[in-house]
């Protein structure tokens, strides 16, 4: 399967940052509490928000995000009287939507209340990702990428971001490092295929770039950082 770089870059999507010609932002983490879909309730007649049930306060939420209205989203869950897990999925679901409405650095407070909640857990660590990739905090973005790692190695994002991460602190032997093995896990992967090509061409290696570039545009002819690469390596020989 080709994967390729959401439009929204992207993260930094969701986020005031623009566009680095260093290799592919990574795919956003999406908080999985993000992606329930149901069909929309109806209003619950007569009843103000802080009467509602925990239940439909979170598929209120849901609804407001699904319809795009992310503040009152977000506004939902201000009235749960959630505990336990509720309040765990609360304050997981509060970091997705604070990063959605680019409130990054109170995103990274929130998948950080999370985490205490649920110490074991590995999609906060996964969630905060984002965020902090947003604040171009790449020292932290790659200590919660190692951090996803320790406790479950194979995992796609926390690879991902943390190549780029090494990519974005310029420690680009790192970076090729981190991007190789995932070139050999996911050979298909036009993303991780890009960051080895950029930071081989950091290292000074162009005809090793150009290799990967050439990889990527013979399956995505129209890729914009393969195609940027190529200009550049060009301009070196």
């Amino acid at each position: 399967m080709i994967r390729s770089t959401p439009a929204y870059i992207l993260v930094l999507l969701i986020s005031g940052c623009t566009r680095l010609p260093i290799g592919p932002e990574p795919a956003d983490s999406a908080d999985p509490v993000a992606t329930v879909t149901s069909a929309r309730m109806p209003p619950l007649v007569g009843a103000s928000p802080s009467e509602l049930p925990d239940p439909a306060l979170f598929q209120q939420s849901y609804d407001e995000e699904a319809a795009g209205r992310l503040e009152t989203a977000l506004g939902a869950l201000d009235h749960l009287h959630a505990a336990g897990s509720s309040e765990y999925v609360a304050t997981l679901r509060r970091g997705w939507l604070l990063y959605r409405l680019g409130k990054n650095e109170d995103s990274v407070v929130a998948y950080g209340k999370a985490a205490t909640l649920a110490p074991d857990a590995v999609e906060t660590r996964l969630g905060s990702l984002a965020p902090l990739a947003a604040l171009r905090r790449w020292n932290d973005v790659e200590v919660a990428a190692r951090d996803v790692l320790g406790k479950d190695p194979a995992n796609y994002s926390a690879s991902l971001r943390l190549a780029f991460a090494l990519y974005s602190q310029a420690r680009f032997a790192d970076a090729e490092v981190a991007y190789r093995r995932l070139s050999r896990l996911y050979p298909s992967d036009v993303d991780v295929r890009d960051g080895l090509g950029w930071s081989l061409l950091k290292l000074g290696r162009a005809s090793d770039a150009a290799r990967e570039f050439a990889a990527v545009l013979a399956i995505a002819p129209q890729n914009a950082l393969a195609q940027d690469g190529m200009r550049v390596v060009g301009g070196h020989t």
